[in-house]
């Protein structure tokens, strides 16, 4: 910033402070600045908490008005607000209402949709050719390229629209996204690229373990993988990772880095992409009016003020929308440090105080919303309390929340299917500075478990953001760190010393018991034991006075629930989702009236809650599982539940564990819910037909009727939002018709894109098409893209699907292959434990599939010998899985295709194939000796994978050579294994080997002059 800029700010005393002049936030002088102004701030809540005694009933904490920056001379910011004036930005600590700046609907719901992109074409280029080309060393498998630059450049943003583009979807099989919350440490970060790669959550620990597990996830597949905001690893780090973790990878697979860290970049890249220069004059004035919402007088200066930095814009634009007049002070350069603090001292106190606490999770992880605002409303941040709304505290807790997601504070938002926003983060830059400032108004209030004496129980804690805790009875928030397991410990002597504390997180640390000594902790307002081994809850919960929230969350093993829960008037969420053993729920649940959550209630058979406990309880919300229904004893209880009234719930889920046809329908019939209602999912339902309600569910987009006895399917087919149906277990439906679709005036299933049909043994008519009016425009199912068919022994035939692309049948009725015909769309074909014949043969409505998978095809080997397998003019892929009586496979008449794999063939002997086969992965197939006469692959096959195929002693077309093989990997091969290693010669063209238990062949591999 230029020389003379500086801030002054009025104190809640009224006494004002003049600082130096702001310098980077790194500047000491600049952090002596942030410690005053915060000190000032904050400085009267501190010692009221610190007064308060811990026999004192919890007190409304004093309200502190936080100063806006809302005028300015020439040269300097002046922050300064007279006590007297009350902003309509504050956010009061209890009572009165949250009044904040408006949120602007059509910026939140782009936020959501996809991420804001504006310039950058000339780089993004640059990138897809990088990525879209081969790697200039021809031997090796991967390619690296780091991204450098300073923070808030837009590094991120451009690497996410690379990797979002449809030509690099369609170029690589695999693509993984990882912002690893530590690179330096090697088991998270394979954690991580596991679940993207899979969606797999791994809960390992050992490397080795974890090594093999991120290997498999890319085997021999070209991948794509961005490692985001890695700022520090070694050249030990970056050489485990390179050949332990991706010496599997296919040949011109990619690896990005965005970085910081020139010393990174080095260590990691074959390329180095330095983003130098910021943002042209038109995207930067672009994207200052997209987050300003508008066209502004002064966005042209503003804006050129930023040298195109993007995470100034954003902050700055973001800002200017809330606070429109301090566009008048933007006189001098805005670095990145001077729009944080300007967009940080801007906010109210308590949306300052929301933003702060994001700082206690690590730098890079996902922040749930739902857990944000619950630790938010614990530490007295939001209020939890009713005032003129039913639904207060949700209003500001999210509220809060957007506020700051539409001030640019939160990244990489993560939506449900609903749209719902579900985790975000905080770029590296914004949570860098935001512990800067934890540090100072946090001090001793937040700590980390990161070790147990099992012995002692005594415990070692640290600062989230840094440095070791001193103060433990000023302790507010404690969470246990994940690499921390407490087996038997039950934290009996801690807990003593923690009176003051708010917040307590034990979720995956492995506890089995927790002390009854819970209750000294009478200021805890957050309890979360998710994912835990606990069974049993300790009486002593209940006397938590003023617990807002209990997360039990997949606590498989609990039973019962403490019989005295309705002495916990404060509770608002009760999280018990997968809490598969609890047989009830007990009785005066019903009186916890502000319940806000509550996604399990279990009737008992003969004790606990009845279903009439719901009755008050209306001001719940989202997800509402209901178990053991055929448990209602009167009719009368499911009327007295309202569900009608409960408009908040979005998820309903009801089940009866047995059946009696009148009671089950004359329950459901009462159980009407809200028409708001998104996903119902119905389970063991007794009745033979349904209530009239349920095609009067509007909004409904989702729904699954399973094990249910019933005769007719509801009506569903005039739902306009309805995208996904599963009908399983339904033994007794013998017909889908007209009744599914409804009346004949407009479109069938406008919406539906997903339709499962499992285990319907009796199904064995699906009406060709609906009955339309004279003159009606209707049409049948126009979106559905995917049909999975399973266990339906009697459906011979299809309606016609002029939409569906994937079909997938299982066990099901031979016949119902010929519907082909009627299906012109299929790209993809699945085919489980089936005979074929016959009506596997001359379907002309298998031309356009490119993708054939058959497991446990019966008869497989008739339909190749007489080559049936012709009329798939286009099949690209196919999988052959579990075949048992196939022994020989010859696909010369598929010209077109280029992938095969063969798992699990016990009798395969003999395989031949396409001349133009690029890819051949036999696995499993203990009996084949040979390839047969394959000359012709020579010249094309370029990736070969051959495991536990014992009596192979060969490599096809061995005479003639590989000459195009870039990857071969031999694993359980006895035989070949052996041969390999005597003829190494044979391969020495070849730049990527694998044998046996992963050693790398030929020094082709081997390049590690960049490390």
């Amino acid at each position: 910033m230029k020389s003379g800029m500086g801030i002054r700010c009025w104190s809640s005393s009224n006494s004002e402070v003049s600082t130096p002049e702001i310098e980077h936030m790194h500047n000491p002088s600049s952090g002596e600045l942030l410690r005053r102004l915060l000190r000032a701030k904050f400085s009267e809540s501190n010692s009221a908490d610190e007064e308060e005694g811990d026999d004192v009933e919890e007190k409304p904490r004093s309200r502190i008005n936080w100063p806006l920056i809302c005028c300015g001379s020439e040269n300097k910011v002046n922050v300064s607000l007279p006590p007297s004036t009350e902003s309509t930005s504050s956010i009061p600590s209890s009572g009165g209402s949250f009044q904040c700046p408006p949120l602007i609907p059509s910026v939140v719901h782009d936020l959501k949709s996809e991420p804001i992109f504006f310039g950058r074409s000339h780089e993004k280029k640059h990138l897809l050719s990088h990525l879209l080309s081969p790697n200039k060393r021809p031997a090796a498998r991967f390619s690296a390229l780091s991204i450098l630059g300073v923070g808030g450049i837009g590094k991120t943003s451009l690497a996410r629209q690379v990797y979002e583009d449809k030509t690099v979807k369609n170029h690589f099989e695999v693509t993984s996204w990882v912002k690893p919350t530590s690179s330096k440490e090697l088991s998270g970060m394979a954690r991580e690229i596991i679940n993207s790669a899979t969606g797999i959550s791994c809960p390992l620990d050992d490397l080795e373990q974890l090594d093999v597990m991120v290997r498999d996830s890319f085997l021999s597949q070209r991948t794509l993988i961005v490692l985001d905001e890695i700022e520090h690893m070694n050249k030990d780090t970056w050489l485990h990772m390179k050949d332990s973790w991706f010496n599997t990878l296919s040949s011109g697979s990619k690896i990005v880095i965005t970085t910081t860290s020139k010393q990174v970049a080095d260590i990691a890249s074959d390329e180095v992409f330095e983003l130098a220069r910021g943002l042209s004059k038109d995207a930067s004035l672009s994207l200052y009016n997209f987050w300003a919402a508008g066209d502004r007088p002064t966005a042209e200066r503003v804006a050129a003020l930023c040298q195109g930095v993007p995470l100034s814009l954003k902050l700055l634009g973001s800002l200017v929308r809330y606070e429109e007049n301090l566009s008048r002070i933007f006189d001098a350069t805005m670095d990145i440090s001077n729009v944080l603090y300007l967009s940080v001292l801007a906010l109210p106190r308590d949306l300052l105080l929301c933003f702060i606490y994001c700082a206690i999770f690590p730098r890079g992880e996902a922040l749930r919303r739902k857990k944000l605002i619950e630790l938010w409303m614990a530490e007295g941040f939001i209020n939890p309390s009713s005032t003129g709304t039913k639904d207060f505290k949700y209003m500001t807790g999210d509220d809060c929340f957007n506020q700051l997601l539409c001030r640019s504070f939160f990244t990489d938002i993560t939506c449900d299917e609903y749209g719902e926003v579900v985790h975000v983060r905080m770029h590296g830059v914004i949570h860098q500075f935001a512990q800067e400032i934890a540090r100072i108004v946090f001090r001793s209030k937040v700590g980390v478990i990161v070790d147990v004496d099992m012995n002692s129980e005594g415990i070692s804690m640290v600062l989230p953001f840094g440095g070791q805790h001193d103060h433990p009875r000023n302790l507010q928030t404690l969470i246990i760190s994940p690499c921390v397991k407490l087996s038997g410990a039950v934290l009996s002597r801690p807990l003593v010393e923690f009176k003051r504390l708010r917040s307590l997180d034990l979720s995956c640390s492995g506890i089995r018991k927790l002390s009854s000594r819970i209750s000294v902790l009478r200021k805890l307002r957050y309890l979360n034991l998710s994912h835990t081994l606990v069974s049993k809850l300790p009486s002593s919960v209940t006397r938590l006075a003023y617990l807002q929230t209990l997360d039990l969350t997949s606590c498989y093993y609990l039973k019962v629930l403490p019989e005295k829960m309705l002495k916990l008037t404060q509770l608002r969420h009760l999280d018990l989702s997968q809490c598969n053993s609890l047989s009830y729920f007990p009785c005066g649940i019903g009186l916890l009236t502000s319940l806000k959550s509550m996604p399990l209630f279990v009737l008992g058979q003969s004790h606990g809650a009845g279903l009439r406990e719901l009755q008050k309880l209306n001001d719940i919300g989202g997800e509402l599982q209901i178990q053991n229904l055929e448990n209602v004893k009167e009719t009368s209880e499911a009327t007295d539940a309202e569900l009608k009234e409960k408009k908040r719930i979005h998820h309903l889920g009801l089940s009866w564990g047995r059946h009696n046809a009148d009671e089950c329908y004359r329950v459901l019939e009462c159980l009407e819910p809200s028409p708001t209602l998104r996903v119902l999912d119905l389970m063991g339902y007794g009745a033979y037909g349904f209530p009239s309600w349920i095609p009067k569910i509007e909004g409904l987009v989702k729904i699954s009727i399973t094990d249910c006895r019933c005769v007719k399917l509801p009506t569903l087919g005039k739902l306009p939002f309805l995208k996904e149906i599963l009908l399983k277990g339904l033994a007794e439906v013998r017909s889908i018709g007209q009744e599914f679709y409804g009346d004949d005036s407009s479109d069938v299933f406008p919406s539906l894109e997903l339709l499962k049909l499992y285990d319907m043994p009796k199904l064995c008519r699906w009406s060709s098409r609906p009955t339309f009016a004279a003159g009606s425009s209707g049409v049948f199912l126009p979106r559905l893209k995917t049909l999975t068919i399973e266990g339906c022994l009697k459906l011979k035939r299809l309606p016609p699907l002029p939409s569906v692309t994937d079909l997938v049948v299982w066990k099901s009725n031979r016949k119902i292959l010929a519907s082909l015909t009627s299906i012109r769309s299929l790209l993809s074909l699945v085919v489980n434990d089936m005979e074929m014949r016959e009506s596997f043969v001359g379907s002309k409505g298998s031309s356009l599939v490119k993708k054939l998978i058959i497991v446990r095809g019966r008869d497989l080997h008739e339909i190749i010998s007489n080559n049936h397998l012709n009329q798939f003019a286009f099949l690209n892929h196919m999988v052959i899985q579990h075949c048992l009586k196939l022994k020989k496979v010859s696909l010369f008449g598929l010209g077109s295709l280029r992938k095969l794999n063969i798992v699990g063939c016990e009798n395969l002997s003999l395989v031949q194939l396409p001349a133009e086969t690029t890819e051949l992965v036999i696995e499993d197939c203990p009996k084949i000796e040979t390839f047969g006469d394959n000359a012709y692959l020579s010249n094309c096959l370029r990736k070969l994978i051959i495991r536990n195929c014992l009596l192979l002693g060969v490599l096809p077309s061995e005479k003639e050579g590989l000459q195009a093989l870039e990857y071969l990997l031999v694993s359980r091969c006895p035989r070949l294994e052996r041969r390999l290693e005597e003829e190494r010669e044979k391969i020495s063209h070849v730049p990527c080997i694998i044998i046996g238990d992963g050693a790398l062949l030929g020094t082709k591999t081997f390049d590690d002059s960049k490390i």
